[in-house]
């Protein structure tokens, strides 16, 4: 695998030569790490068929208020840790039906410490959020019936192009009022509910950077933008898959490429 491949791509990748053998050059890239990725973790292409499956069309207000405990619970910490309790919490929010979370802000302090006895889980403030988030969903389907709800936003932002997404992110931030998600997180979001974008990670950073497609890990979200929609055109792979296995890939081999 290539460890340096520095682009300047010109408005029409087709009718420059040199740009067509690096379009190729990265299409063999992304079919390498998908390899590897699949091979090291074959549990993988569940992930990627479940975004490829995803669209807000059919989306569901339980489905949303999974996301955001999942991404609630997951900010700060390790998959494998989440994951050991996510049945747990599952249960303690029951299966994230969102009116039943929603009545548990009746009371919501004590509610709060019952889910981190019940899950072993005790991180008082994103069971809060947990509760909250849902009556946030409640308000959210009654502000919005005009363009059916939550659901609806969803879908008229999946009419939105994926460099467009990026600059709506802060707006998006500030309309929903979601506990837990913010500026990073919110790529997350969008991502879990279907929508094709990618969530900036340290590991996606660092790869794209070994590759050469951006200048540096600490690159801006837009620069960022432009090296995965390039690999998403060479590979024609959608931006939210790639940014799966860019992720599991740089997780599992310490942020280096193979050669």
């Amino acid at each position: 695998m290539s460890s340096n491949m520095s682009l300047q791509l010109s408005p029409d990748l087709t009718k420059d030569t040199n740009e067509i053998g690096l379009i190729l050059e990265a299409r063999e890239i992304v079919r390498a790490i998908k390899s590897f990725t699949l091979e090291k973790c074959p549990e993988v292409d569940q992930i990627l068929q479940f975004y490829r499956s995803r669209t807000p069309t059919n989306i569901t207000n339980r489905d949303v208020l999974t996301e955001l405990c999942w991404i609630g619970y997951s900010s700060g910490f390790r998959f494998d840790i989440i994951s050991k309790y996510w049945g747990a919490i599952r249960e303690a929010f029951y299966g994230f039906d969102v009116m039943k979370v929603a009545l548990l802000a009746n009371d919501l302090e004590k509610q709060a410490l019952r889910v981190c006895n019940e899950t072993g889980f005790r991180n008082f403030r994103k069971a809060k959020w947990c509760i909250q988030n849902a009556q946030r969903i409640i308000e959210i389907e009654n502000d919005m019936q005009h363009i059916g709800g939550l659901r609806g936003f969803f879908v008229e932002l999946s009419k939105v192009s994926p460099f467009d997404l990026l600059k709506l992110a802060p707006s998006i931030i500030r309309e929903l009022k979601f506990k837990g998600i913010g500026k990073t997180t919110v790529f997350h979001l969008m991502k879990n509910v279907g929508l094709d974008v990618f969530k900036p990670d340290i590991h996606v950073r660092r790869i794209l950077n070994k590759l050469g497609l951006i200048d540096s890990e600490n690159a801006c979200v837009m620069e960022i933008f432009g090296a995965m929609k390039f690999l998403s055109f060479a590979s024609g792979i959608r931006i939210n898959e790639l940014d799966t296995l860019l992720f599991v890939y740089g997780k599992n081999t310490g942020d280096k490429l193979n050669s």
